[in-house]
């Protein structure tokens, strides 16, 4: 008898420490998986603008406030800034224009910096078609960091929205209320009857 629960009992551990044993290797698969996901995910991500790249940068832009419809517009981007670089990667300085209404990439261009961007300032040249019609033509100007080497990447360094008057503006519209409007009316009605000469009358 003591044979036979001794027999139950070593039964019983067995399928418990393999039932044990399953649940670890499930678990260690689970992790496993988990972290091959999250090693792809860091290596695939795109390089995020760090602030440790650059710490100081200033950039201003320069446009015409008017122009005609259908005309090649210039813009003048001056970038000034100071980006760590130990002299092995070679950078430059991107100028993006883009049309605010349909997000469109009207003009890019790229002017370089070398492979020392301690301290640095160049401006870069863009040209843009304008619009056929009359218009107020809206361009996001984006500038970036274009870094080429063992740590290449594009970090975006300003972005901005300029306006340029495309041909006439319009004129304002000219709105009243109505009883403003009558009233106008009923003055010059008066203005025009006390101006009427005055008839003689004959005796």
């Amino acid at each position: 008898m003591n044979g036979v629960c001794r027999g139950r009992w070593d039964l019983k551990n067995k399928s418990v420490n393999q039932a044990e044993t399953m649940r670890m290797k499930a678990c260690a698969a689970t992790c496993g998986f988990l972290l091959v996901i999250i090693m792809c995910l860091a290596f695939l991500s795109p390089p995020s603008v760090a602030a440790s790249l650059c710490q100081t940068v200033g950039a201003s832009t320069n446009y015409p406030q008017s122009a005609l419809p259908n005309r090649d517009v210039p813009v003048l981007t001056t970038v000034a800034g100071s980006c760590t670089s130990d002299g092995e990667d070679y950078f430059a300085v991107r100028v993006d224009l883009v049309d605010r209404a349909s997000n469109l990439v009207l003009s890019s261009n790229s002017t370089p910096i070398g492979y020392n961007a301690n301290n640095f300032t160049v401006s870069v040249r863009n040209n843009a078609l304008s619009p056929t019609g009359n218009e107020s033509w809206a361009i996001n100007v984006n500038t970036y960091m274009v870094e080429a080497g063992g740590t290449s990447g594009k970090y975006l360094l300003n972005s901005t929205t300029i306006t340029i008057q495309i041909g006439e503006a319009p004129l304002p519209e000219f709105q009243a209320e109505p009883i403003l409007i009558l009233a106008l009316v009923v003055l010059g009605l008066v203005v025009t009857l006390v101006k009427q000469p005055r008839r003689r009358t004959v005796r």
